[in-house]
């Protein structure tokens, strides 16, 4: 006999259940809108972007910052840089306010990327860089700003110092280099569009390195990794994926990336990646453009040994799909089935 106490505790307990769920798998109802997502696309980096018209409108000033920038390598060297930029503080103020994940969290993160790390990498000049070409407008920015078409290979080398300073188990500690990577990245988004500015800016295309731009470029780093993984072969959890999505979520923060764009799991990570993608992907002369001096840049790199030059086109299509691929107008080369399965063999015994 059904007594009041036990369909009250039945009700409760119904009503935890479907919190608990509603928490897991954090519906899309909760996730950022097409409207929000063309707001964002108006918004920079507010902080930043006040520290950088500061110094970047003098010219006295903006030497003795570029000055002060090369000598800060680790985060030690912090200190010492506020005696002479003091302004920057603000990054240290912005730190407080972003709460981190769990120590579990990062440390399995950290440990994910460690365990993988040479596909990792790969996968940053394979995939992400070619799928960030594909969102036209953002793809305009990095044209114009001509960091990632002239001398690519130094743009990927300083991608990769970054990332790996984020993955240091010290990264934020005193003898770690993350704090400093991460703001040298937040002062040269910042940087970007303090110049782009001043060249007659078609704000049709949103602000220069927006915050759109910018969440989609940290999902490249997180979700879209993941997706390369798991066509190379490697086997992910569902919680490796959420503590990396979550790590790298809280990495973004500290570029200055608005939390609404900063998922916490798979399923917030697909739906604003899909958002993005619909809102921002098509063809663009700078989208391809930046595609063909990475191939050449990756042409330039090749021994040939294990994959040849006509491959890595056909690679670069396996993982990034059909689609994207004709979009940045990647050559329609073949990437042999007999190689597809060695990459599954090697994730699988590595």
């Amino acid at each position: 006999m059904l007594t009041t106490t036990t369909i009250k505790d039945n009700f409760n307990q119904n009503i935890l259940l479907l919190f608990i769920f509603l928490d897991k798998h954090h519906l899309i109802a909760n996730m950022v809108s097409n409207k929000e997502l063309e707001f964002l696309r108006t918004k920079g980096d507010l902080s930043a972007d006040e520290f950088v018209n500061l110094y970047f409108s003098d010219v006295d000033k903006r030497e003795k910052l570029n000055i002060e920038l090369k000598k800060l390598a680790k985060n030690s060297d912090w200190n010492l840089f506020l005696t002479q930029i003091p302004e920057a503080s603000f990054f240290d103020l912005e730190i407080k306010k972003i709460i981190p994940p769990s120590q579990r969290e990062i440390e399995n993160a950290k440990k994910f990327f460690k365990d993988k790390e040479q596909s990792i990498l790969q996968l940053l000049g394979l995939l992400s860089l070619p799928y960030c070409y594909a969102a036209a407008d953002g793809a305009k920015v990095l044209y114009l700003t001509e960091r990632m078409y002239k001398d690519v290979q130094k743009r990927l080398e300083e991608t990769a110092v970054f990332i790996n300073a984020m993955m240091q188990k010290d990264a934020l500690e005193e003898s770690g280099a993350g704090k400093t990577q991460a703001f040298k990245v937040r002062v040269m988004h910042a940087a970007a569009r303090f110049y782009l500015k001043k060249q007659d800016w078609d704000y049709s295309l949103g602000y220069p390195v927006n915050q759109e731009d910018m969440a989609g470029t940290n999902l490249s780093f997180s979700l879209i990794v993941i997706r390369g993984l798991r066509k190379m072969g490697f086997s992910v959890s569902y919680q490796e994926q959420m503590d990396y999505i979550k790590y790298w979520s809280y990495v973004g923060a500290l570029l200055g990336v608005n939390p609404q764009l900063l998922p916490q799991n798979g399923n917030d990570a697909r739906e604003i990646d899909k958002k993005i993608s619909e809102r921002q992907f098509k063809s663009s002369p700078e989208g391809k453009h930046l595609t063909k001096s990475l191939l050449d840049c990756f042409y330039s790199l090749n021994d040939q040994k294990i994959m040849k030059n006509d491959e890595i086109a056909g690679y670069m299509r396996f993982l990034l799909g059909d689609e994207i691929a004709n979009i940045i107008d990647l050559p329609q080369t073949f990437f042999p089935e007999s190689k597809k399965l060695l990459l599954k063999l090697k994730t699988t015994f590595s």
